[in-house]
C-alpha cells in the first residue's frame, strides 16, 4: 500500500472514530441519567449514527476510488482493506475515549451505579414476577462485585466490534465502489 492509501485511511478513520466517539459518550449520558424516554431517544441516535457511519464510510471509500484511473480500476480488495482500516482505526479512538470517559471523568464506581440504577428503574416498570427479579439482584450484585476492566481488555473489546462491523461492511461497500481496468477506450475500433 501506497502513502496515499496510509494517509486517507488515517484521516477519514480518525473523522469516523471522533464521531462515534461523540456518539458513544452522548449514548451513555442519556441512558444512566435517564429514564426510559431517554433510552429510547439514545436507541434512535444509535441507528442514525449507525447509518451515517455506513455511509460516510461509502463516501470515503468512493472518494478514494475517484483518485484511481479508469485504466487502473479499483479493486475489490482494496477497497476492503481500506474500510477494515479505517474502522480499525475508529475502534482504536472510540476504545481508548470510552476507557478515559468511563474510568477517568465519570469515574468506575459511578458508571456501574447508574447501570445498576437504569436496570432497575427498567425491571420496577416492566412489573416482573418476584423470582425473576431476584435473579436480576443477583446479577447486580455480580456487576457492582466485577473488578474494574484495564485499558487494554477495554480497547481490545471494542477493536474487536469495529474489526468485525468493518469486515461485514467492507464486504459489501467494496463490492459496490470496486471497478475493473479499461484497458482500452470503447470508441477506439
Amino acid at each position: 500500500m501506497d502513502k496515499m492509501f496510509w494517509t486517507d485511511v488515517a484521516k477519514k478513520g480518525a473523522i469516523l472514530g471522533v464521531l462515534m466517539l461523540a456518539s458513544h459518550i452522548l449514548e451513555q449520558v442519556l441512558m444512566l441519567n435517564g429514564n426510559t424516554s431517554r433510552m429510547f431517544v439514545a436507541g434512535i441516535e444509535m441507528l442514525v449514527v449507525a447509518v451515517l457511519y455506513i455511509y460516510l464510510m461509502y463516501r470515503f471509500v468512493k472518494g478514494y476510488s475517484n483518485t484511481f484511473s479508469a485504466e487502473e480500476g479499483f479493486s475489490y480488495g482494496r477497497g476492503f482493506t481500506y474500510v477494515v482500516y479505517a474502522s480499525l482505526l475508529a475502534g482504536v479512538i472510540v476504545g481508548f475515549g470510552s476507557y478515559v470517559y468511563v474510568h477517568w471523568i465519570v469515574g468506575y464506581g459511578d458508571y456501574i451505579d447508574g447501570m445498576v440504577n437504569m436496570y432497575a428503574s427498567i425491571i420496577d416498570s416492566a412489573a416482573m414476577p418476584a423470582s425473576l427479579s431476584a435473579m436480576y439482584e443477583g446479577m447486580f450484585e455480580q456487576l457492582e462485585s466485577q473488578p474494574e476492566p484495564s485499558v487494554f481488555s477495554t480497547l481490545f473489546s471494542t477493536l474487536w466490534g469495529y474489526i468485525m462491523w468493518g469486515v461485514i461492511i467492507g464486504l459489501i461497500i467494496a463490492g459496490i465502489v470496486k471497478r475493473t481496468p479499461k484497458l482500452f477506450d470503447e470508441t477506439d475500433e
